[in-house]
């Protein structure tokens, strides 16, 4: 069914791609585009009985993708938010991993690391989106309106650079040591006052209890984990369970686990919201926000906690609160409002076997069914012994000193070839050798990552999708499936090909649109040129994603 958003067409000078004619209407005059940093999809149906504020109106009011997927193989924070506003895979934004090796200096490159970008007024620097490849939805737009604001705001660096695309008005993150919004002159010379004045207002003082807990009855809790589960990370090495103290020394670093920094950067955005005017100057301004803690919470306690489920529905009571704000200032019928993730995240394997008594999964692996049973596998106890020893007698085979693995995914092709062994015949020992180790399930070159038409294999095109090949390593390796490999024996994370990482919600809301969930497979890198169109301005031709043929 289509959704009839506020829109009309804007004149462009902007030389890219055409989109299909979108109907004549009143335009948004706030688009407020959020990322919940690990959000699973399905929070949205676990919770939505709980809802009653900002969570629920999307879900219960908007525009709901069901089968959104990132389609793409390295699901982590950088890959999320730059595909989400560029509307580019890696292998055209260049941002292909939150940290990579470059093949030239064998250095570590972060992602949004710029050294050319110093601090402001002090604090911040460091950072700018100067590895970035691509523009996004907030360069497009003023592009075609100068007159635009684009400001983004996160609790991480990279996400609010990310989101904000080349050339934002502002761009801040969250500076977890002073507790303060901080930037780089990348995007300002100075601060400006009502981000001083945020900065200088005690904030977490005023709003930071003494402790975060429950808040709801213990009973709203009963379907959760047990609050001391084995396989969750002690809370900043305290404790694993409720109450989690906050020490009054380092309040400002501890609320990154916690729901508290997200309260924080949405009060920060009403005030860019009332102090910038966003919204209420007769063109169409952007925001871009994303919320951090999920994140942080889910790799200390896990989707399956009562931490998890406690900060959700805080974070719909947060974001009920904001967008009251929001409409106040704005006018509820002048918003349009976008939500939705970078990644997902895998459940504890210990929580699937033990509480949920999983003991196989069925997944698909390319056109067969596989059944995996929920594994935690230690990097350096299990995995890098079984390198190691490959390493050594691929070394003996060929009479070979030098090591022929270099780190992070490197192969010493010189060496081999001086024994007389050609790349191909090094890559199938590799990948053999590889396969032979617990915990893979494939190995992919370069020389694979790069041709369309060599395979297919299972998940090959996902990860050509995140490989960008000046930035890449020689080979990349497609873990089993519910197969965590970690450093640690709790915790948990993401960053896999599999449904658990890849599956995020995508919603869009306006005042005027008639809900629908909508189950047809849609990819995060479709809600840029969405909303491109959507307000209608052009967008490159290098753009992966399409418009969501439901929204006009």
């Amino acid at each position: 069914m289509k959704h009839c958003i506020k829109i009309f067409f804007l004149s462009l000078a902007f030389s890219v791609s055409v989109f299909p004619a979108a109907p004549k209407a009143e335009k948004p005059q706030l688009i407020i585009f959020i990322s919940v940093d690990q959000m699973r999809e399905d929070y949205f149906t676990r919770f939505a009985d709980e809802f009653t504020g900002g969570l629920k109106q999307l879900y219960s009011e908007g525009a709901f993708y069901t089968n959104a997927d990132l389609n793409y193989a390295s699901s982590v924070t950088c890959l999320g938010h730059a595909s989400m506003s560029t509307g580019s895979y890696p292998r055209t934004s260049g941002i292909q991993e939150n940290e990579w090796i470059d093949p030239l200096t064998r250095k570590a490159v972060y992602c949004v690391e710029d050294s050319s970008a110093g601090p402001v007024d002090g604090e911040g620097g460091g950072f700018s989106p100067h590895n970035l490849l691509v523009t996004g939805i907030g360069d497009w737009l003023k592009s075609a309106s100068p007159n635009s604001k684009v400001i983004s705001a996160s609790g991480k660096d990279r996400a609010a650079i990310l989101m904000g695309g080349k050339h934002p008005d502002f761009a801040f993150w969250y500076d977890r040591k002073t507790g303060h919004m901080v930037t780089s002159d990348y995007y300002a010379k100075n601060i400006p006052s009502w981000v001083q004045a945020f900065n200088n207002s005690g904030w977490i003082n005023k709003n930071v209890p003494d402790a975060w807990t429950l808040m709801r009855p213990e009973k709203t809790y009963a379907g959760d984990e047990p609050d001391d589960f084995s396989a969750e990370n002690n809370w900043w090495g305290k404790s694993k369970s409720f109450p989690h103290v906050f020490d009054s020394q380092r309040k400002s670093e501890e609320i990154m686990i916690s729901p508290y920094c997200d309260m924080l950067v949405l009060d920060f955005a009403k005030e860019a919201i009332r102090n910038e005017q966003l919204g209420t100057r007769g063109v169409t301004d952007l925001l871009c926000l994303s919320l951090s803690n999920t994140d942080y919470i889910g790799h200390d306690f896990g989707p399956n906690s009562r931490e998890m489920h406690d900060n959700m529905l805080r974070l719909d009571s947060t974001l009920g609160a904001f967008f009251e704000s929001a409409e106040k200032i704005v006018g509820r019928s002048h918003i349009l409002v976008v939500l939705t993730a970078d990644h997902g995240v895998l459940p504890f394997p210990k929580y699937l076997t033990e509480i949920a008594h999983v003991t196989t999964e069925e997944i698909k692996v390319g056109a067969t069914i596989e059944h995996v049973a929920p594994e935690r596998i230690i990097f350096k106890k299990q995995i890098k012994p079984g390198l190691d020893s490959l390493n050594k007698a691929l070394q003996a085979k060929w009479n070979i000193h030098e090591s022929l693995f270099e780190e992070s995914g490197f192969l010493n092709y010189i060496a081999a070839a001086h024994a007389g062994v050609d790349s191909l015949q090094l890559e199938r020992a590799v990948r053999n050798g590889l396969l032979s180790i617990h915990g893979v399930a494939d190995v992919y070159f370069r020389r694979e990552l790069t041709n369309p038409k060599a395979g297919p294999r299972p998940f090959l095109d996902y990860f050509r999708r995140s490989y960008y090949e000046p930035r890449g390593e020689d080979y990349q390796i497609r873990y089993a499936p519910y197969t965590l490999i970690a450093s640690r024996s709790t915790g948990t994370t993401h960053g896999s090909t599999y449904r658990y990482d890849t599956h995020i919600p995508i919603v869009f809301w306006n005042a005027e649109m008639k809900p629908e969930h909508i189950s047809r497979r849609v990819h995060s890198v479709d809600i840029a040129p969405t909303l491109a169109r959507l307000i209608s301005v052009s967008y490159p031709h290098s753009v992966d994603g399409t418009p969501l043929k439901e929204l006009h």
